[in-house]
């Protein structure tokens, strides 16, 4: 079994995009710069940026010269997901940097006066803004005023502010911080900010920044790299005020800032929040939109890095040195780590493999289960490759689940089990829940050789291998006529002639409630599903045109997701709104999805409103009347509300024909 977190130790020979990214931040010429690190979620951004910190910290070198360059330069992290609950995420983000500078081991001492100086300053900013929601009017004006009374209230809250950050990033520097921690310990931020004499004042822009740039100078701080993770996983509203205390606050001489997210979640947030109400979701204003989005994007972010999903080669080498980690000592472990790193200087496009760990730590060395799992990697790599679609973190799951699967089945003494088999069949598990589950049925009934495998994989060999311009309807199942299904299908081994009533028994833990956590939903998936069924306009606008965008294995598992929620709340209005919305943009799958929510949810708790919606929708789409046929008379059947309302509103429209 593998541990699911981030490393330093680089298995995936991303180390040359944590050397690139290094280069450029430590090039004083192109300072002060914001980079942003850009790739789906699990692609390792956070262990790229694991591996600049470490990289960056002098103690990293015993070479004299290469320790000198890096003795002035300075790496601080930020998790922007660990303060999503404050009230003010900009006072968060520079709080944060201004504790760790205060508290780092070899500039610290030189400057912690200024940085209470600026924490005072900042919590003004923070105070002044929670006060305008939360404070009666006259107090505001008495505390912006400097009124003598408030400035007591202003230092406890200081101090429990700073508390407060000290508490969350405390934690956080210790787990990526190399053998030598960049902080000192044991600094008493609530004496230092009942003992400064700065008059605490309101902070502006401009001054904070000049502050922030003489205590960068007085610190002898010659270059300051400042890492801003998980940003994708915050709201829209906490992603756009960390990007803005960068650029706003931050951003001054001989800085650099990289940022971890995934682009497609920083544009939704910038389309949420400044994208004009009027110019969303109306046909031919879309490109105005997306401009200013683009627009907005490259001011903050001056230089945009993509993270290459992995190649069949990189994926076939990372499990290789996956299991060598786990079946090895770590000496050997160790020889084959540095023979893969040779052999990825010589030639990138290479597979170290079977061979080359033989080679590596000799043939007498090459335990039996290791030597059986690489030629399982060297089979399975493809295949996982196509259906994880190259990331790392599922990869790592998909192996844990993998390996325990095997496990049983030979506690279980299944011989039979073939390692081709039980990998097609979990990469469909991974990436397409619904389709094994249904699979699971359909074996289930035919007593584990399903009638509909084997017709389409005809299907699929008729079209010799061109699977991807197949004529749309040869597979009569709607979900598993798309592109990916297609290729899944095309996959060998062939399933035809395989029982696959073992392979289901030892998934069986995993085909109840559990399993949904197997499938990795994106966060971008996530957040179109969350705002979808908000009742804000500009957020299901904007989800419209996230769906539009997704990869079609996203949109499948937005839809599904949606369902999901929908059946759990089925007496919530704004989930059936969601459909509405939906197959009123055209969104591909969302009438099948919607029907299916229609079959299954208790009729007599759908809201009545809901009735009228789809008599609307109805009129305005009559080629949707024959699809809705089969639900509109299970909303029918019985007395209910929902029931009332499709009578009221779909009579006369069914006189009049």
């Amino acid at each position: 079994m593998w541990s699911d977190n981030e490393t330093t130790l680089d298995l995936l020979g991303f180390k040359v995009h944590a050397d690139l990214i290094r280069s450029v931040v430590t090039n004083r010429e192109l300072l002060p710069l914001t980079i942003g690190v850009f790739g789906d979620w699990g692609g390792g951004k956070t262990s790229i940026m694991k591996m600049l910190e470490r990289d960056l910290h002098p103690d990293s070198y015993t070479d004299p010269d290469e320790k000198a360059k890096y003795e002035n330069i300075v790496c601080l992290y930020f998790n922007g997901w660990l303060f999503e609950g404050y009230d003010d995420a900009k006072s968060a983000i520079i709080s944060s940097v201004l504790l760790q500078l205060g508290e780092h081991k070899r500039f610290g001492p030189k400057i912690r006066h200024s940085v209470v100086s600026l924490i005072k300053s900042i919590n003004w900013m923070r105070v002044a803004r929670l006060g305008l929601k939360e404070v009666a009017l006259p107090a505001v004006a008495a505390y912006i005023s400097g009124g003598a009374t408030i400035v007591p209230s202003l230092m406890k809250s200081s101090i429990g502010f700073v508390g407060s950050i000290k508490n969350e990033i405390t934690p956080q520097s210790d787990e990526i911080s190399t053998d030598k921690p960049a902080v000192t310990e044991g600094v008493n931020w609530e004496e230092l900010i009942k003992s400064d004499k700065t008059p605490a004042s309101p902070l502006d822009v401009r001054s904070f920044r000049e502050r922030f740039a003489k205590m960068l100078e007085d610190s002898d701080i010659k270059c300051l790299v400042i890492m801003v993770d998980d940003l994708d996983r915050c709201s829209p509203e906490r992603i756009i005020e960390n990007l803005e205390a960068i650029k706003l606050f931050l951003n001054v001489d001989n800085t650099a800032f990289v940022i971890g997210a995934d682009p497609r979640i920083v544009r939704h947030a910038i389309a949420v929040t400044y994208t004009p109400d009027k110019m969303r979701g109306q046909e031919g204003e879309s490109e105005a939109p997306e401009n200013l989005v683009t627009d907005y994007l490259e001011k903050l972010i001056q230089v945009p890095y993509r993270l290459p999903r992995m190649s069949p080669a990189e994926v076939e080498t990372y499990m290789t040195l996956l299991f060598c980690q786990k079946e090895l000592s770590q000496e050997l472990f160790d020889r084959c780590v540095s023979k893969c790193e040779e052999g990825r200087e010589k030639n990138r496009y290479s597979v170290f493999g079977y061979a080359d760990v033989e080679k590596a730590i000799g043939n007498e060395n090459m335990p039996a289960n290791l030597a059986q799992s690489l030629t399982f990697c060297s089979h399975a790599s493809p295949l996982i490759t196509e259906g994880l679609k190259g990331n790392p973190r599922q990869i790592k799951r998909f192996l844990n689940a993998f390996v325990l699967r095997k496990e049983l089945a030979k506690i279980a003494k299944l011989s039979n089990i073939r390692d081709d088999v039980l990998v097609k069949l979990m990469v469909l598990e991974y990436a397409h829940l619904k389709e094994f589950l249904q699979l699971f049925t359909w074996q289930q009934r035919d007593n584990g050789f399903p009638k509909q495998i084997e017709e389409w994989e005809a299907v699929i060999k008729n079209a010799k291998g061109d699977v991807d311009k197949l004529e749309s309807g040869k597979i009569s199942e709607t979900r598993w006529d798309t592109k990916s299904m297609r290729r899944w299908l095309a996959m060998e081994p062939s399933l035809s002639d395989i029982d696959l009533r073992d392979y289901f028994w030892i998934a069986r833990d995993r085909l109840e409630s559990t399993l949904s956590g197997m499938a990795l939903i994106p966060p971008i998936v996530r957040l179109a599903v969350s705002d979808i069924i908000s009742d804000n306009p500009a957020k299901i606008s904007q989800a419209i045109q996230t769906v539009k965008d997704l990869e079609e294995d996203e949109r499948v598992l937005f839809l599904d997701l949606l369902e999901n929620h929908t059946l759990r709340h089925a007496n919530e209005k704004a989930c059936y709104d969601a459909y509405r919305e939906l197959i009123v943009g055209a969104i591909h799958g969302s009438v099948e999805s919607y029907l299916n929510v229609l079959a299954k949810v208790p009729v007599e708790i759908i809201p009545p409103a809901v009735g009228y919606d789809i008599a609307r929708l109805l009129k305005d789409r009559p080629g949707l009347k024959k699809d809705f046929e089969p639900a509109i008379e299970r909303l029918t059947s019985k007395k209910s509300k929902i029931k009332t309302a499709l009578e009221k509103t779909l009579q006369p429209t069914n006189k009049k024909g």
